[in-house]
């Protein structure tokens, strides 16, 4: 498969039902957008050129078109669970092309005859998930789930090794709509990440969230 080939991928499926969740989430100049709707295929290539800046393009041809194809396969499975925008960490000239972190936000839509009340969706939640935290953000319902697992991995003296991979997500009631804002972090221990500040500055910058059009 080309590079055209993979590109042209991201542009299927691409069928908004109604107007978009309109938020601002201010991660920093550390993440960089990618939207999911048309402009997927642009923001993508923008990505690369940055990584594969100054690469003869003989020689990127090659690892360009994996990395498209694994870029294309993370925005359809984003778009097939609602996606908004996939943030992925700023790309370094010659520096990974698929790090270890991401955030997808997506819009949720919950299935009932009526509107549910947002106060006992989110106990429901909470109930539901051992580690929810509820509360208000940006005037709005919310609850923190920790989907994160701790590895059963054991070191030399069968310790429980620490988890490798964590999962935080937020999900926030939309004012005056229906549908639910879902804000969700995965991050690996890999690419020099240190989970723990990710997740802190994550949860700081959800803090901060306003319903304002996303920038």
């Amino acid at each position: 498969m080309t590079v055209d080939e993979c590109t042209k991928a991201l542009m299927d499926h691409v069928t908004p039902e109604r107007e978009p969740i309109t938020y601002r989430l201010a991660l920093g100049e550390d993440w960089y957008r990618i939207r999911l709707d048309e402009h997927a295929e642009a923001d993508v290539k923008a990505f690369l050129d940055v990584v594969f800046d100054g690469i003869p393009t003989v020689a990127a041809e090659q690892l360009r078109t994996l990395l498209t194809a694994q870029f294309a396969a993370q925005i359809a499975a984003a778009r097939s669970k609602r996606g908004i925008e996939l943030l992925v960490p700023t790309p370094r000239r010659g520096g990974a092309a698929l790090p270890g972190a991401a955030v997808l936000t997506a819009e949720v839509v919950i299935p009932a005859p009526v509107v549910p009340d947002p106060v006992e969706v989110v106990a429901r939640v909470a109930h539901g998930s051992a580690g929810a935290r509820t509360g208000v953000i940006a005037g709005s319902v919310a609850v923190r789930i920790d989907h994160s697992a701790a590895d059963d991995g054991l070191d030399a003296d069968d310790r429980l090794l620490p988890p490798t991979r964590k999962r935080i997500e937020y999900v926030i009631a939309v004012p005056n709509d229906p549908r639910w804002l879902s804000i969700d972090l995965s991050v690996q221990a890999i690419n020099g990440f240190n989970m723990d500040q990710t997740i802190t500055d994550f949860d700081q910058a959800v803090g901060q969230l306003s319903w304002s059009a996303s920038e």
